[in-house]
């Protein structure tokens, strides 16, 4: 198989004094796309995926999760990442689609394991419940992507060009951390949402950085004046 070279360069901290850029090498399969999906993981609990696991690598290498509603990033290197894709391939193999061990219970937890192979195919298989003995492959495969996601949090640098989504909306309980001033020109999600008082909207480019410099940190929860009206906005990364 041929790949192609690619650079991606990431801040790393350097002791005290501050932080400095270094390249690192990763590749991509020939005929995929550099920042293509090739590895998704999921995993939550019954009513919610709050406080849950999620996680996903890109073509190139480039593995990521959100760390305070912050997107965060570990380089995979090229053989790590041909080894996960061909060991997750191998444990989804003949157990593709729902497995549901649920035994009609509500509310339960559940996981989804995707990966496209070599040849650019898609396997994914979503396990609800409990496990069984004979998923012993497939939660093998979730407790490895869970393994990488506990990394790529504890380790990752914060990509800090990451698309925004934006959540704005009325609710007069919510203390926010400060005032903040919507930026000139970029449409607000209630504006995109044609007005109403809840609205998100996902923001890519320049629009994301000015964002990101209006609202503060991610997730934290600002008040913001839109159509008249004093909402509350907040915005977290948006995960490959």
């Amino acid at each position: 198989m041929r790949f192609l070279r690619t650079v991606v360069p990431l801040l790393l901290v350097v002791g005290c004094s501050g932080t400095t850029t270094v390249a690192v090498e990763t590749t991509a399969p020939a005929g995929e796309q550099p920042g293509a999906v090739v590895v998704r993981y999921v995993s939550c609990g019954g009513m919610t995926c709050e406080g849950g696991d999620s996680m996903s690598v890109t073509a190139d290498g480039r593995a990521g999760s959100l760390r305070d509603g912050e997107l965060v990033v570990v380089p995979l290197p090229a053989a790590e990442l041909r080894d996960l894709r061909a060991g997750l391939v191998e444990s989804l193999a003949g157990r593709e689609g729902t497995l549901d061990r649920t035994g009609g219970a509500t509310d339960q937890p559940f996981a989804v394991v995707t990966v496209v192979d070599s040849g650019g195919r898609t396997h994914e298989t979503r396990l609800e419940g409990t496990p069984t003995a004979e998923d012993a492959l497939v939660v093998a495969a979730t407790e490895r992507l869970s393994k990488l996601t506990a990394r790529i949090r504890a380790t990752g640098t914060p990509d800090v060009t990451a698309p925004v989504t934006v959540t704005m909306y009325e609710d007069p309980s919510t203390r926010p951390i400060r005032q903040a001033t919507w930026p000139e020109g970029i449409t607000t999600p209630i504006e995109a949402a044609s007005g109403g008082n809840f609205g998100t909207e996902t923001y890519r480019g320049d629009e994301a950085k000015a964002l990101r410099t209006a609202l503060g940190k991610a997730g934290e929860n600002v008040t913001v004046t839109a159509g008249g009206k004093t909402l509350i906005a907040r915005w977290e990364a948006v995960l490959p």
